[in-house]
């Protein structure tokens, strides 16, 4: 039985797991946190290389301050800039395991019932980024930048933002 008092303290982050990630190109290493449910599910939305980056730079700190700190001198213009110097593999494979450390990919909970206990597994339908590793088809127009199939309702909104998309560059002529 858990009480209402532990369920405070786990969800509040104060049992956040960190972890390092060692970029072997650069001989730096950097100190991670996983991120939580809305953070993640701000990548997923995000989907592809820029979900992955955005990842990395939610859930590493020194990599914030740097950005900040080169934002300052006039060499970024925002600080999530700075994760476009890192090169595209590093960025996607940093993602990845910070969001599979985050549990995107796995979960941890057992339905118990009449004394019975079975695992709960995430749907394969259900979208979930990084379900078989790190993103495939970023090209392919009939997979997301999630790396999911795309529904019709998708196939619509995407029409509707590139349509949206085609009217502002109009504009820039």
């Amino acid at each position: 039985m858990s009480t209402a008092e532990q369920w405070a303290g786990a969800l509040s982050g104060e049992n956040g797991e960190t972890f390092s990630l060692r970029f072997e190109r650069m001989g730096l290493s950097a100190d991670c946190r996983t991120l939580r449910a809305d953070e993640v599910e701000e990548c997923r939305r995000m989907g592809g290389e820029r979900g992955m980056r955005y990842a990395l730079y939610l859930a590493c700190g020194q990599l914030r301050q740097a950005g900040e700190q080169l934002r300052q001198q006039g060499e970024l213009i925002s600080a999530f800039d700075i994760t476009q110097r890192l090169r595209y593999a590093d960025a996607v494979a940093a993602g990845a395991a910070i969001l599979t450390r985050s549990g995107v990919s796995e979960a941890r909970v057992i339905l118990e019932d009449g004394g019975q206990s079975q695992a709960l597994r995430i749907p394969r339908q259900s979208g979930m980024a990084l379900e078989e590793g790190l993103p495939e088809g970023m090209g392919n127009p009939f997979e997301s930048r999630a790396g999911h199939s795309i529904n019709w309702i998708d196939m619509e909104q995407m029409a509707r933002d590139f349509a949206d998309r085609l009217r502002a560059a109009e504009g820039n002529r």
